[in-house]
């Protein structure tokens, strides 16, 4: 018990405490609102703490059906011939009456699936059924979730994590007195048809599964296999009984630690042409195995060190202290958050939630992982809402805003995988078979089977630049990192195809007449111009331009000896409409026609991507009071982000613009008002339901929780990239954003742009007043948002 409460202990630092707490279990009826999440990248949890009759559910990043493991002729969305001669039709009748109809270019999503939970691991106590002094904690510092209560006169503890580096969820049960007998098993409520086997021996509780098929495909489902199994001690003692659980008998044993391994035959790097795009791997069985014997060789001790140790070396990367003037760090948890108010606030609460967005992606991004999806990795459920999938219109970007910035950008290597290995092989064909293009695109969904075709309604699938998009991470891990390595053999082939898709696809504009290059057809995702699609897109335009820039400013960097398409890259960068256009209103257009209307409260900020996250705005124009004015015009007039969906992440997305404008208020009442209108009491952002006064209510969205972190990156300092041809030294604004009721905080480890990290701390209003920069080797100029410089190098 004492070794647990040191480890517990283990890197708290800084703030009194970085820990959510609260005096209840999870419901195991609302486990998305009321559980904690834990996680090591490729397994999710979400332990439930109920005394004596405990609930962990657990996920497996890779346990999807559909696929090619529900229909052997999967194609990943693509047709089985080409669509492009629809392309110069539906592009000239655009270009001659300004918007159009591109129906004839959808596709489908047949068997496109779903991310599926795995299993649960149940755990009893025999005897405990009353209990008192109970409290449950996840401390964001060890990535250790804990229940303690007292029962039956002995104090019990129940801990909880999910190690990287043995690739276990580990449960373990502690007292102060012998403990009773412990019974676990494994159940899977997910799969009926097949229904998967579960069977009890000597080495423990083996699960083994497949995820559904189509009928008539036969047991193509994909594999899924786990192993619960007890660390050996002396004077513990197996069995099995006869609902095919273990029953551990304790005697005089104080203590009982069960590990859970898991896995499935899904091989990303299988979904290729050579490989029939199967995805199919090697049987999951034996690697399972593998992991349970080697853990179990170690003591609990040497797990949860290393654990604590891993989790430790990438959490305190980026350390944010903010004052905790209402002392809520001993309060309970849920009833801070259930009673935080936009009017009221609470440091401490925001500080816990943007530290949650930094644990959360730890937590669903390492190696070995598939990138965090819609719900990261934590879906208790067999139909999470969404398919639980990739959309790359927005979400899977914003689940990265935060994440160079606080120092994780070393934990990124799942997503260029993804891309790499889901998106390339069949986006090359959707690219050919779509437009006649060479490079490779994908759309607005994707699973994790190469779906990158276009679906049948064009207002949110008809959107070819998010793959352009995307390339913007992948730059921005360069620009970070600077490994040349790594963006010659990984990163600038990535940008590479997509560029050269580009350079095939734009058009000289043919409505304005005006000798730019231009998308067509477009759509401003999710929004239209409803019911038609246009041409030069202020989104579409924008990410194009800046991939264009990205790519010919670090050309030296890329290996590339490819002079012809250097050559044509400048020529369409030269003539490449940027995107950015101040209309009737004084609003940045969202279209190359001045069609915006005044107060439309649409969700996405789609034109104002050149502004946040882009640079094609806020860097290229940041000196141009016209354009900034545009865009604070442009935000007033798309609202607090209630009226449409009432969502999280597009209210995080407003907080974030408004924070690099440097308009505190509002940047601090959006980051509130996302705290209030969508977060659960357990931290998770989720939607509403009703109207005014609106109910929280399922789905859980972790975007918002990832933007909310980024948001107040955004009010905390701005390092926005250079375009290509300037030279002047990097600027980097710290506190163009920092509210009053933050005084006195810090921040140490903020990275930059050119690497590097810079700490530094404000005074009571807000203001900047030190900085120290470390491990610079470019020149760099630190000013605050009063202009005075604080460092340089």
């Amino acid at each position: 018990m004492k070794a647990i409460v040191a480890a517990l202990a283990i890197g708290q630092t800084g703030v009194a405490a970085r820990k959510f707490r609260t005096s209840k279990p999870a419901d195991p009826g609302n486990v998305l609102m009321t559980g904690y999440t834990i996680g090591n990248g490729r397994q999710g949890g979400l332990p439930l703490g109920i005394p004596g009759d405990d609930l962990l559910c657990l996920n497996d990043d890779s346990v999807w059906r559909g696929g090619p493991f529900s229909n052997s002729s999967y194609t990943g969305g693509n047709p089985s011939s080409s669509l492009a001669h629809f392309l110069p039709g539906i592009q000239e009748f655009i270009f001659q009456n300004g918007t159009g109809d591109e129906s004839a270019l959808y596709g489908g999503s047949s068997d496109y699936g779903s991310y599926e939970a795995l299993a649960n691991l149940t755990v009893s106590i025999a005897g405990v059924t009353k209990y008192s002094n109970y409290k449950r904690t996840l401390d964001l510092e060890t990535a250790l979730h804990s229940a303690e209560f007292t029962a039956n006169g002995a104090s019990f503890q129940t801990v909880q994590f999910c190690t990287f580096p043995d690739q276990v969820c580990v449960y373990h049960v502690s007292s102060n007195k012998p403990l009773p007998d412990i019974t676990f098993g494994l159940v899977d409520n997910y799969r009926t048809n097949p229904a998967s086997t579960v069977q009890c021996s000597s080495s423990g509780i083996w699960l083994s599964g497949r995820t559904v098929a189509d009928d008539g495909e036969g047991l193509i489902g994909m594999k899924i296999d786990a192993q619960a199994s007890a660390l050996s001690s002396s004077g513990l003692k197996a069995t099995c009984n006869s609902r095919g659980q273990t029953v551990l008998s304790t005697k005089s044993v104080k203590s009982a630690t069960i590990v859970v391994a898991s896995g499935t035959e899904y091989d990303a790097e299988k979904g290729n042409a050579a490989n029939n795009y199967s995805f199919r791997g090697a049987d999951p069985h034996p690697g399972v195995v593998k992991t349970i014997n080697a853990v179990s060789k170690k003591s609990y001790n040497a797990i949860l060190q290393r654990h604590v140790a891993d989790h430790g070396e990438w959490f305190n990367k980026f350390t944010l202290d903010l004052p905790d003037p209402n002392n809520s760090a001993e309060v309970d948890s849920m009833e801070l958050l259930t009673n935080y108010s936009t009017d009221k606030g609470d440091p401490f609460v925001e500080g816990l939630l943007i530290d949650y967005g930094k644990y959360m992606f730890i937590a669903s991004s390492r190696p070995g992982s598939l990138p965090p999806n819609l719900q990261g990795s934590w879906a208790p459920d067999g139909n999470p809402a969404w398919s639980s999938d990739y959309h790359i219109d927005v979400n899977v970007q914003m689940n990265h805003w935060h994440v160079e910035k606080m120092g994780l950008g070393g934990l990124t290597d799942p997503l260029w995988d993804f891309m790499t290995y889901t998106w390339v092989p069949r986006g090359t064909e959707t690219a050919r078979l779509w437009y006649n293009a060479s490079g490779w695109v994908a759309f607005t969904n994707t699973n994790i089977f190469g779906h990158t075709a276009q679906e049948n309604d064009a207002t949110w699938s008809d959107v070819a630049h998010d793959i352009a998009w995307m390339m913007a991470h992948v730059w921005d891990r360069y620009d970070y990192g600077r490994d040349k390595n790594w963006y010659a053999s990984v990163g600038y082939p990535l940008m590479k195809g997509v560029a050269s898709f580009w350079m095939d696809l734009l058009v000289q504009d043919d409505y304005f007449k005006d000798g730019t290059l231009v998308a067509n057809p477009c759509n401003s995702p999710e929004h239209g111009p409803t019911g038609f699609q246009t041409f030069g897109c202020a989104q579409f335009q924008q990410v194009i331009w800046e991939l264009f820039d990205h790519i010919i400013k670090d050309w030296n960097a890329s290996g590339d000896r490819d002079a012809s398409f250097l050559k044509r890259l400048k020529e369409s960068y030269g003539k490449l409409d940027p995107g950015v256009h101040v209309g009737s209103w004084g609003q940045i257009q969202e279209w190359k026609l001045d069609i915006d209307v005044k107060n439309d409260t649409h969700r996405h900020l789609s034109h104002l991507y050149g502004f946040y996250p882009g640079y094609v705005i806020s860097s290229v124009h940041g000196d141009n009071k016209t354009i900034m004015d545009a865009v604070a015009t442009s935000l007033y007039s798309r609202g607090n982000g209630t009226d449409d969906s009432n969502t999280g992440w597009e209210k995080v997305w407003r907080g974030a613009c408004w924070g690099q404008l440097g308009v505190t208020d509002e940047a601090y009442k959006e980051l509130k008002y996302t705290i209030d209108m969508n977060f659960a009491a357990n931290g998770l952002s989720v939607y509403t339901a009703g109207s005014w006064p609106y109910e929280l209510a399922l789905p859980f969205q972790i975007d918002a929780n990832f933007g909310l972190s980024a948001n107040a990156l955004a009010m905390l300092y701005t390092d926005l990239p250079k375009k290509w041809g300037d030279n002047s030294v990097q600027k980097v604004i710290l506190g163009p954003a920092i509210p009053a009721e933050w005084a006195g905080g810090s921040v140490k480890g903020a990275s930059l742009r050119g690497g590097g990290t810079v700490d530094f701390g404000w005074d009571d209003d807000g203001v900047v007043n030190k900085a120290v920069l470390h491990g610079r080797s470019l020149p760099v100029v630190v000013v605050n948002n009063k202009g005075k410089v604080l460092a340089r190098h």
